[in-house]
């Protein structure tokens, strides 16, 4: 049963077209009393379990968590799946790794086929998808196509709260460019590198393969081969990054479906490396008045997508706070849609998080205190003795 109890009420012409259209979701073999959730809709299966319902077409995304011995929830594991009008998907469940998996069978056509000719019959096993979460669910996900699940999702189809991680070789491993080291040049860049991206401390491993989902790579802040005088540039105002963001997408739509797509990854699969890569596109495209100003129309439509993606944070990332990355980060892209000539947008966002989050924004447009200069007092000169 779903987890929300109160009453579902759902328009009968709305509930006669999608029993027409709506897609079916059919699963086989998953013990009782395992969670199981699509989207946003969360259930736990029950003896006449057997799936879902009246899917909208589009992006859902599919989950079990198995139970333990003791009441205990495993990890999430789940996959994404672009569902279309009257499509019947059947998954099952594997005893051994305890996830759902495709079909295995010689002729899963001809099942489907079985399927449909007896889904009448199978109706009353399968729960109505919850259609209190559409309009949440179109917010999140609206703009993501079927090409950007394709791209984006693991080879192996399975997306894990953590992936498996494996020591690189050291063959694989990193070695800089010749000279490098008695580069002062070199070791400034790579300083300023390590306060901006803390992952470069980390230890150099990789995702087993097939594993982890294939997000776009995100250009550096500072490029490895900045000179030294543009470093401070770069730092201050990340607008070639943001270029170079955006021409490898090709367009801002196929931008604005990865950050849709991974940030529902994180809240509904709560996968590690999709909320990673969130916050990265965040700390890049949030730092540059003048990417604002070149490419208008992808921060309007980011500001929307931060709007309906912001209220869904883990409780950690909601405090409003200097030593919260997610809410600075925030708050520097409030002023750089000002500054950039979007304060329809930014004034929007602001009253949004107000109403939902709490966060005030307090002399949001003042000068930021780290940005003025320091004025040092130096010691008055003492006169010395003479000497006779």
């Amino acid at each position: 049963m779903n987890k929300d109890n109160s009453s579902m009420n759902m328009d009968p012409q709305l509930a006669l077209r999608l029993l027409a259209d709506g897609a079916v979701l059919v699963v086989a073999g998953v013990p009782v009393g395992t969670e199981f959730g699509i989207d946003l809709c969360a259930y736990t299966i029950g003896p006449e379990f057997r799936g879902v319902k009246m899917i909208p077409p589009g992006v859902h995304y599919v989950w079990c968590a198995s139970q333990g011995l003791y009441g205990d929830a495993a990890p999430r594991v789940g996959f994404v799946h672009y569902f279309h009008p009257n499509e019947i998907l059947v998954r099952e469940w594997d005893k051994d790794l305890e996830e759902l998996r495709p079909r295995q069978i010689a002729e899963p056509e001809v099942e489907r086929d079985r399927i449909r000719k007896n889904l009448a019959q199978l109706e009353k096993m399968l729960a109505a998808y919850d259609y209190r979460y559409v309009c949440p669910w179109k917010d999140l996900t609206g703009s993501v196509t079927e090409p950007c699940v394709d791209r984006c999702r693991p080879t192996l189809g399975t997306i894990r709260t953590n992936i498996e991680l494996q020591s690189c070789p050291d063959a694989d491993r990193p070695r800089g460019e010749p000279g490098a080291a008695s580069s002062s040049g070199s070791k400034r860049n790579a300083a300023i590198r390590l306060l901006l991206d803390e992952s470069e401390l980390l230890p150099n491993l990789k995702p087993v393969e097939g594993t982890a989902p294939r997000f776009s790579a995100i250009p550096l802040r500072v490029p490895h081969d900045a000179l030294p005088a543009d470093v401070s540039r770069h730092a201050m105002d990340c607008i070639a990054a943001v270029d170079n963001l955006i021409d490898s997408f090709g367009s801002s739509d196929a931008l604005i479906e990865e950050l849709q797509l991974a940030y529902v990854f994180f809240l509904v699969g709560y996968s590690v490396e999709s909320l990673a890569h969130w916050r990265k596109l965040l700390g890049l495209l949030a730092h540059s008045e003048a990417a604002v100003s070149k490419h208008r129309l992808t921060y309007m439509k980011y500001s929307e997508v931060l709007a309906h993606q912001l209220p869904y944070l883990p409780e950690e990332l909601m405090v409003p706070s200097p030593h919260n990355s997610v809410f600075k980060d925030v708050r520097e892209l409030l002023v750089n849609l000002h500054e950039g000539g979007l304060s329809v947008s930014a004034e929007r966002l602001r009253k949004r998080l107000e109403k939902k989050l709490g966060w005030y924004f307090e002399g949001l447009l003042d000068e930021d205190p780290e940005d003025q200069p320091v004025i040092i007092e130096l010691p008055e000169a003492q006169e010395s003795p003479i000497c006779m």
